[in-house]
């Protein structure tokens, strides 16, 4: 695969290297094409308290192709080559994406493939088939482009807290340089009535799809995130799992976004978004007063034994460590722990994952080794954090808390003195 793979791209591309070009025969490990720390990851943005990140998709097709479900492998080749060509002319050109890798997934292992959902690149679809698909995008992964994922491309970017314009802004740069370079070669499958064609149908139109991943853990503990849930429906959007469409939340991270694209605006859909995110912003705030006014108790506990199993465990699974962790993180808002920044928590979320553990390793590893690096990995940052006195502040007895007339009745009576009588002389 790899020598007729190497045929059919231009033969000045090289991979995980400053510019776009083909793998080597032995490519170096995924890791290596990217930042540790993904652009998403840091400061940035509004709201971060609770807005963990910002996302921007525009889907595009190439006109006389079938849709990617649809293709031969020969013609997913040929789009995928098509589109590699398109990114290596415009980003010689001074746009496109410049500083760019480019990914073919033969190239790369299973779990590599994966560690690339837990950096919340691409989708579970996606990875699952390795012929004709790849991912190219900057080493800071802030942009890139999904290749033969559900449509021929997905321009994308990804940016901390709450910036949906200037996400917008990174992928319209990138959608229109690579529609001039299709515009003379069959352009992109669009018609006047349903604008831009998608393989599926809720996403023509502007193609463009935004989505904020929050953190709600209030919402969640004080038992409220049903009536958000509902009320983010109410507005034609929809509240989905930490990895999108079917996929379970994990350590309280949910994501917003619209479900259709025909007949509204770019605009509309970010304002929208925008004002939903902002709501749920308002309602988790006020469930953490709620919890700090009715729920203390509880959740020092909840966050006293998250800390204590962090710190101390010799093994610990993938689900039981991301909730620890989103309870830590809740502390650190509420200020009952110190020690660890918002950046810190949202890379360990990622590194902890079974797939980026083994990237990070870089070979093969079966559940209950990852289970033991998992705690390796997570005792020395979590040492480092410090709660609140009020964790280990012993409680008074009871008793020390009654009436004085009510503790004196319960407290120890010494027998009474007997006075001797005296005698007659």
């Amino acid at each position: 695969m790899q020598s007729t793979l190497r045929s059919r791209l231009p033969h000045d591309f090289t991979t995980c290297k400053p510019q776009l070009t083909i793998p080597d025969m032995n490519p170096p490990l995924l890791l290596s094409c990217f930042e540790r720390t993904a652009k998403w990851m840091r400061r940035g943005g509004r709201e971060n308290d609770i807005v963990i990140s910002s996302r921007v998709r525009l889907a595009r097709n190439l006109r006389r192709y079938e849709f990617p479900h649809r293709a031969t492998p020969s013609d997913l080749l040929t789009v995928r080559h098509r589109v590699f060509q398109a990114l290596h002319k415009t980003s010689a050109m001074g746009g496109g994406l410049a500083q760019g890798h480019l990914l073919p997934f033969e190239e790369f292992t299973g779990w590599e493939r994966q560690s690339l959902i837990d950096r919340h690149l691409t989708s579970r679809e996606h990875i699952q088939e390795e012929l004709g698909r790849a991912l190219a995008a900057t080493s800071d992964a802030a942009l890139s482009v999904l290749v033969n994922e559900e449509d021929h491309l997905r321009f994308q970017s990804l940016l901390p807290g709450l910036q949906l314009d200037t996400a917008y802004g990174l992928v319209d740069k990138l959608d229109d340089a690579i529609e001039s370079f299709f515009d003379e070669r069959g352009g992109y499958a669009y018609t006047d009535q349903f604008g831009y064609l998608t393989a599926c149908p809720t996403n023509a139109g502007t193609g463009a799809r935004a989505s904020v991943m929050l953190h709600l853990p209030a919402l969640e503990i004080v038992g409220r995130v049903e009536r958000a849930r509902k009320w983010v429906e109410t507005q034609g959007f929809v509240l989905r799992g930490t990895f999108g469409e079917g996929s379970r939340v994990w350590g309280h991270l949910h994501q917003l976004s619209n479900q259709t694209t025909l007949g509204i605006d770019e605009a509309d859909i970010l304002s929208g978004i925008e004002g939903a995110a902002l709501e749920l912003c308002s309602m988790e705030r006020h469930a953490r007063t709620t919890l700090l006014d009715k729920f203390a108790d509880e959740a020092r506990d909840s966050i006293g034994r998250a800390y204590g199993t962090l710190r101390y465990a010799r093994r610990i699974g993938t689900r039981e460590a991301t909730e620890a962790l989103s309870l830590l993180r809740l502390a650190h808002e509420l200020h009952w722990a110190k020690g660890l920044t918002r950046q810190r928590f949202n890379e360990l979320m990622v590194w902890i994952r079974p797939a980026y553990l083994q990237v990070l390793h870089g070979r093969s590893i079966v559940s209950s080794e990852r289970d033991k690096l998992r705690a390796d990995l997570l005792r020395p940052h979590l040492s480092k954090v410090r709660l609140d006195p009020s964790f280990t502040a012993v409680e008074p007895p009871p008793t020390s808390r009654l009436a004085a007339p009510e503790a004196a009745k319960l407290a120890p009576q010494k027998p009474p003195v007997k006075t001797p009588k005296k005698r007659d002389v």
